[in-house]
């Protein structure tokens, strides 16, 4: 465990930083509810003469209620905002952890000693998962302790549902980048090419209701498996989060699969 813990303990100043920064947004955000229902019907009105193009752009439907506590936190945050910070943060670790110190020239020294390559990918990816983690568990207390501050009750195990779904597309996507990174060394690659496929699932999930022959095919998407179907107010999808895990997985054992046999620093 000793790549693991030092490499947290050399980054534990943005872990920090962005952990604190997302929940402290959240938390701002949940404490706007009241004030957001009590102007209910203007904004009713506002949202109703905007385009549904650029409303599903946004992660917001006409199915969902912005005016309840369930409606208002999935378009305030966990539609786009949040899953798009832990995307970010997953995105950005994955890619440095491996292609990052090789391209620098610091893996190199780490392989040279009396460590598998298994063992090196499984701790990278230990990093990967304790910061997400964290940022994760700061957003479920902000956003359970606005919700108790503005007297607003929703089910523990729904806010639970909806944080674990925003981990894991910061799971899939940052284990993406830690594969394509393990697969060719190259942090920049890795960086782009998870981040386009964020983006790509992302637009799939929001414009593809849109057109009737498209909308069932929402649901193969990576964001409505995590979040598009409104864990909220539904609490967990136990299947929808058997399939992230088992992506992510498939995602990690080729990128571990090739790590394994390619030469470092070539």
């Amino acid at each position: 465990m000793h790549i693991l813990t030092q490499n947290l303990r050399m980054g534990r100043g943005n872990l920090l930083g962005f952990g604190i920064g997302l929940a402290a947004l959240s938390l701002v955000s949940v404490l706007f509810l009241p004030s957001i229902q009590e102007s209910g019907q203007e904004l009713q009105r506002l949202i109703n003469s905007m385009p549904k193009g650029m409303l599903a752009a946004f992660g917001v439907s006409d199915q969902v209620d912005l005016f309840t506590p369930e409606g208002f936190l999935q378009g305030r945050l966990f539609a786009l905002m949040v899953p798009l910070l832990l995307i970010i943060q997953g995105v950005g670790i994955g890619s440095a952890t491996i292609a990052g110190e090789e391209e620098r020239g610091q893996l190199e020294v780490v392989a040279a000693h009396p460590v598998g390559r298994t063992r090196l990918f499984l701790e990278k990816l230990g990093v990967l998962v304790v910061a997400l983690l964290f940022s994760s568990l700061l957003l479920f207390l902000s956003v359970w302790l606005g919700l108790q501050a503005v007297g607003v009750s929703l089910p523990l195990s729904h806010q639970l549902a909806a944080v674990s779904g925003s981990f894991l597309l910061g799971l899939l996507f940052g284990g993406l980048a830690l594969a394509l990174g393990a697969w060719n060394g190259r942090r920049a690659a890795a960086l782009g090419l998870a981040s386009l496929t964020a983006v790509v699932t992302y637009l799939w999930n929001a414009l593809a209701p849109l057109n009737k022959d498209l909308a069932d095919s929402q649901k193969l998407s990576p964001f409505y498996l995590a979040t598009g179907y409104e864990p909220l107010r539904n609490g967990f999808d136990w299947g929808y989060t058997a399939i992230l895990l088992g992506l992510t997985l498939l995602v990690l054992a080729l990128g571990l699969l090739r790590f394994r046999q390619r030469d470092i620093g070539v």
